[in-house]
């Protein structure tokens, strides 16, 4: 794989693409499943390196400078490569990446470093679990309210909310609620399709704004798609498979800007 092939996925892993790049990248993968295999094994690798390097309390930012220095040097007198594929630059770079508190997938809130979208995916699928199997009470406020719905949330979350309209994809709004979430409150919107399939929408605002590009996730039998666009993170759920999860996430995204 060349080496600009390569600089597209840590780009594409770290979020530094813009949305138009990370559309166009996720399509070239859907196309060439060599291309996306090498990624899910890039965001494997670094899911790996961040868990055995947790990111130490600011106040020990000079030691991690430090060690991160350390990690280059004794690489680049080595000049081992970790594992096929990976040259002691790639390895290096990511242990510094890491150490920094930037490694993929990660986003902050403020001064404290949090793997949010890690909490973000968590809390929604467990959300989706508990409510989607509902019957009588699968959301608080039903789609007949759609105004009360978004002004009561839009209030409790301190920002507006938005409720993207998917029947074009076959998907009707059933609902939402408002949900309990570690930094704040999030909310969950609740759609159907004709058979009574259900997809939920989960999304909670954040103090740091980036654009990130679609990632996904996957929990027993439930997809998960999962991105932030400027204050808000979202995380789409459903049973159905990654190529239609992803084309509801980009279906939202067109809905919501």
């Amino acid at each position: 794989m060349s080496d600009t092939m390569d600089i597209d996925i840590h780009r594409y892993v770290d979020g530094e693409m813009t949305r138009e790049e990370a559309l166009a990248f996720e399509r070239r993968m859907e196309e060439d499943e060599t291309l996306a295999t090498r990624v899910a094994q890039v965001m494997t690798d670094m899911a790996a390196l961040k868990a055995a390097f947790p990111t130490p309390p600011a106040g020990h930012f000079d030691t991690i400078l430090e060690a991160a220095e350390a990690a280059v040097e004794a690489a680049a007198i080595s000049q081992t490569p970790a594992r096929a594929g990976w040259g002691w630059q790639q390895i290096a770079a990511g242990l510094a990446l890491l150490a920094l508190g930037f490694g993929a997938g990660n986003l902050t809130r403020g001064s404290a470093p949090t793997d949010l979208a890690g909490d973000v995916l968590a809390e929604a699928s467990a959300a989706h679990e508990l409510y989607a199997v509902e019957v009588v009470h699968p959301v608080e406020v039903p789609a007949s309210e759609r105004d009360h719905l978004k002004g009561w949330l839009s209030n409790r979350l301190g920002a507006e909310v938005r409720i993207p309209d998917l029947n074009q994809n076959g998907l009707s709004l059933v609902g939402g609620r408002l949900l309990p979430f570690e930094q704040g409150a999030a909310a969950q919107f609740m759609y159907e399709d004709g058979e009574g399939t259900r997809v939920t929408l989960y999304l909670t605002p954040v103090v740091d704004r980036q654009n990130t590009a679609l990632r996904h996730g996957e929990k027993d039998a439930l997809s998960m798609v999962y991105w932030q666009d400027g204050a808000w993170l979202y995380a789409l759920v459903g049973p159905f498979d990654k190529t239609k999860m992803t084309g509801l996430a980009r279906q939202v995204q067109g809905e919501l800007f």
